[in-house]
Formats: structure tokens, sequence, C-alpha cells
């Protein structure tokens, strides 16, 4: 019984240490290309605008609107659970930028930031495999609801042309 017990503490200790590796700098970020069928303008004017419906928490803000280079950099925030997605909720910021050429655009979150400790408010940059992993959850369906958002104009778009065509 003894060595089953020693078994059980040595496996959770493992597992509790194997969520600490840690991410190179480098790859510490979240970046998807999409490609739809619009023009620079018009995919920049929708994603500003997504970014101005989406990111609209007290702590969150579009810092840099270049319509002539195609770039927006905003700040966001967010929330993931640690433990089995119910236990301990983590709060995050994160850095967006949007980068806009003719039928496609690039998103790359990074500058991750974690919150610990909802007393205090400790806070430091997102360095370990595990936090980077549940940011990605969050921020993959954040991307995915921009190109919706963005790829809807297309559509919209070519819907009209039909009609004026007709």
């Amino acid at each position: 019984m003894k060595h089953v017990t020693l078994f059980i503490l040595c496996a959770v200790a493992l597992f509790g240490c194997g969520r600490l590796v840690k991410v190179p700098e480098q790859e510490r970020m979240v970046r998807k290309v999409f490609e739809v069928q619009l023009s620079k303008n018009a995919i920049y004017d929708r994603a500003l605008e997504w970014c101005a419906k989406k990111l609209s928490n007290v702590n969150d803000d579009i810092v840099v609107k270049d319509k002539e280079n195609g770039k927006i950099i905003a700040k966001g925030t967010g929330k993931y659970s640690e433990y089995f997605d119910f236990l301990v909720d983590r709060e995050f910021s994160y850095n967006v930028t949007i980068e806009v050429k003719d039928t496609r655009y690039r998103v790359t979150f990074d500058n991750f930031t974690i919150y610990y400790d909802e007393r205090q408010m400790k806070s430091s940059q997102a360095e370990y495999k595990f936090e980077i992993d549940q940011m990605s959850k969050k921020l993959n369906k954040l991307m995915d609801d921009l190109r919706d958002y963005v790829s809807r104009g297309a559509i919209q778009k070519e819907k009209q042309k039909k009609d004026e065509e007709w």
C-alpha cells in the first residue's frame, strides 16, 4: 500500500512540474493569416469596426489606427480557467496587431500578461506552455470571430454586385 501511495504522489508531482515548461519568447504569440476577396481599405474598415465592438472593456483600447499602412494595434483583456475549465479563473491582457494588404490580413496576439492573486493583483508575463495554450484557445475563438466579421463584408459585397448586374 505504501508503494502505491508513493507512486501516486510521484505521478502527481511530475504532472504538476510538467506544466512548468517555458516557451521561448519568439513563440509567445498566436498568429494567423486570412485571405478574403476584399480590397485593403474594406478589410481595414471591417477589422477596425470589429475592434471597436469586441474590445470595449475599460482596459481595452485601440492604440494605433494607420489606414495608409494598413495597421491596427489594440490592447485587449480576457479570462481563462486554469484547472479543468472551472476551478481558477485567470485574467490576462494582450496586444493584437492586424496588418492588412489587398485580399489578405494577418492577426497577431502577443505581449501576454497574466494577473494572479485576486486580492493583490500581481501580474507577470506569460512564459509557460500551459498558460500560452489556455490563452491560445480563447484567442483562436476571437480570430475566428474576426474572420467571420470581415468575411461577412465580402459576402455582402458579392451579393450587391450580383443584384446590380441583374
